[in-house]
């Protein structure tokens, strides 16, 4: 179970999708394909930025606004399923503990199992999983996936990307997703990263975030695909109750929130003797 939990976990912070445990999974999507940006267009190439930002303005202001922007710290209860070609191979539960910093970064505690004796510990630079007999870096390869994704998400996409003065930004018009009437934008970096994001036309609601990368090994690239669904209103902000994650078209994990909470964190959850197992939120 603790690979689907990788494969899933990223902070509210970066875009949560929840639903109730007996949800059901949502049928794999259709691969998406989509053209590598290797070469940044010129201004006037059809770039409609205006359009691509009030799409953008319009999700977030739907989200929530600045209470989005600037939402704390939170205590989640959830189940995440694995899959292994669309088909599911595995299912756990977790109680998650997301601390925002001073800095307006953070740092999450994810308590795994019914007996919650199995921590992974998440910083702003490594994670790191926590038992009764020691403590011991999160896999590399783990790491790696879940920085990645955190510097894609709709967090970043707001605070990092939309900051940044040479940002390129083009609208890609309407298209349907899953039965949906979708706008889409795509947004491309100084370094020719990029990221597209697909949002409802009718809710102005995000329904999916995509992003592609180079993959060392077979210098070909990756997709990575989150599809958020079934929106409820928690404190005030439209929450995804499903988050859907696809790697290169196919159903990878699940994550189905049971309850969520706004409300502060102890910081000493965080220390290195900080017990394990159950114990009061």
């Amino acid at each position: 179970m603790k690979n689907s939990l990788h494969a899933i976990l990223l902070p509210l912070a970066g875009g949560l999708l929840v639903s109730t445990a007996h949800a059901q999974a949502t049928p794999a999507a259709p691969k998406h394909e989509e053209t590598i940006v290797v070469t940044q267009p010129a201004p006037g190439d059809g770039v409609d930025e205006a359009k691509a930002r009030t799409a953008l303005n319009s999700m977030y202001t739907a989200l929530g606004g600045e209470r989005w922007l600037h939402r704390g710290d939170y205590i989640l209860h959830g189940r995440t399923s694995s899959f292994y070609k669309n088909a599911p191979t595995g299912v756990g539960e977790y109680v998650q503990y997301h601390h925002v910093l001073p800095n307006g970064s953070f740092e999450d505690r994810i308590e795994l199992g019914k007996k919650r004796d199995v921590v992974q510990e998440w910083t702003t630079t490594e994670g790191v999983e926590v038992t009764y007999k020691g403590r011991k870096p999160v896999p590399a390869k783990d790491q790696a996936d879940y920085f990645r994704r955190a510097k894609y998400s709709l967090d970043a996409i707001a605070n990092v990307w939309l900051k940044q003065p040479d940002l390129l930004l083009i609208y890609g018009g309407t298209a349907v997703v899953a039965r949906r009437e979708v706008e889409r934008v795509t947004l491309i970096d100084k370094d020719n990263d990029s990221v597209e994001v697909d949002m409802e036309r009718s809710t102005h609601l995000p329904l999916r975030r995509i992003f592609k990368f180079r993959n060392d090994t077979y210098k070909d690239f990756d997709e990575d695909l989150e599809e958020y669904s079934d929106f409820h209103d928690i404190g005030g902000i439209p929450t995804p109750y499903v988050t859907t994650r696809y790697f290169n078209g196919d159903m990878v994990a699940q994550r189905f929130v049971e309850s969520l909470e706004w409300r502060p964190v102890d910081p000493a959850l965080f220390d290195a003797g900080a017990p394990l197992g159950k114990h009061k939120n």
